[in-house]
């Protein structure tokens, strides 16, 4: 086994980080344990690891279909002259231009569509082009069982091929740092698939409870939140969790009951043992046990969601019952460990 020839992978992502690996260090360690070698080669759809584009970076973020042509242009140059074992692809818009580019360069390699997930499904052309593409992939990793049967019929794939990954990545920090807000507040961060009209309608419903969003701006447009309820954009990482991690308790107002989105705000905050109210939506009960791991209300349903934030601040026994429970889970299933687990038992079929 110590001379086996190591297993080359190319990661084509949309971080403009050369040195991202995510659980890179970690599955070469365990790797190396069994001796055989991880060889690593990434590439970027990012705008600025685009230097041959003779485009300006402004101008490419308003074209990222051109950034992910030209990032998975070069893997398939790459892979002309280096044979690659895996291709890792992150997102689906990425893994399409990835997998209709590589053609014959794909050789004998396995491409694995990871971080498969959309907030809104593709119609029209694009769902045609991408069905046509998804159809030279070896295998998708979905982070819930409702994302498997979603996209299988949706773009005509194989069920065999969509593994379900959970989405295990580390605590979003390592230690909570000093208070920014001064007081007791609920928390809700995110921006992606959110319904803010159900949370400014029930923070209407909770004039006595001070309420904080870390959003986007368009999550926003046409609202006119209340007075209780503080609006930021765009933070920084650990300045919006450390909003999260000093809450009474967090809030993820998704948009409907087909969103499978929301999951990046929903582990962190099991992680960082936080009690929380979550719309139910697609592959969220896999996460979030109804009364064990937190509290699920119905999309839209602002008066539901005040019924279980009052619950909440009336039982500070059950808020902390909820958020040790929720880190606990989120330590044995959705640690980086679990992320490792997935890759290497796909490495090693």
């Amino acid at each position: 086994m110590a001379d086996s020839p190591p297993i080359r992978i190319a990661v084509i992502s949309d971080n403009p980080d050369p040195n991202w690996g995510w659980i890179r260090d970690l599955l070469s360690k365990d790797f190396r344990s069994s001796g055989r070698q991880l060889e690593w080669h990434s590439f970027s759809t990012a705008p600025g690891r685009i230097a041959d584009a003779g485009l300006t970076a402004k101008i490419l973020r308003r074209l990222p279909g051109f950034g992910r042509y030209l990032g998975a242009g070069a893997l398939a140059r790459a892979a002309q002259s280096r044979a690659f074992d895996i291709i890792v692809s992150h997102g689906p818009w990425t893994t399409a231009w990835t997998a209709a580019l590589l053609g014959d360069a794909k050789k004998d390699a396995r491409h694995l569509a990871f971080s498969f997930n959309f907030t809104d499904l593709p119609t029209g052309l694009r769902r045609q082009l991408m069905t046509r593409a998804f159809k030279l992939v070896d295998a998708f990793a979905v982070f819930t069982n409702a994302e498997q049967a979603l996209y299988a019929d949706y773009f005509h794939l194989l069920p065999e091929k969509i593994l379900r990954a959970p989405w295990g990545v580390a605590p979003p920090l390592n230690a909570i740092p000093p208070r920014q807000i001064e007081g007791p507040y609920v928390a809700a961060l995110g921006g992606e698939a959110r319904d803010y009209d159900t949370l400014c309608a029930t923070a209407r419903l909770c004039p006595e409870t001070r309420f904080v969003a870390i959003a986007r701006p368009h999550n926003f447009d046409g609202l006119a939140p209340p007075a209780n309820l503080d609006v930021h954009f765009n933070l920084p990482f650990d300045k919006a969790w450390a909003i999260v991690g000093h809450a009474d308790a967090a809030i993820i107002p998704l948009r409907s009951r087909e969103t499978p989105c929301g999951l990046v705000t929903l582990v962190g905050t099991m992680h960082l043992g936080k009690a929380q109210i979550v719309n139910e939506a697609a592959g969220v009960s896999e996460y979030i046990r109804d009364g064990k791991t937190g509290l699920l209300t119905l999309p839209g349903d602002a008066e539901a969601m005040a019924a279980a934030l009052r619950q909440l601040q009336q039982d500070e026994a059950l808020r902390r019952r909820l958020g040790d429970a929720a880190r606990a889970y989120a330590a044995d299933h959705c640690s980086e460990a679990a992320t490792v687990a997935f890759f290497t038992n796909f490495l090693g079929r």
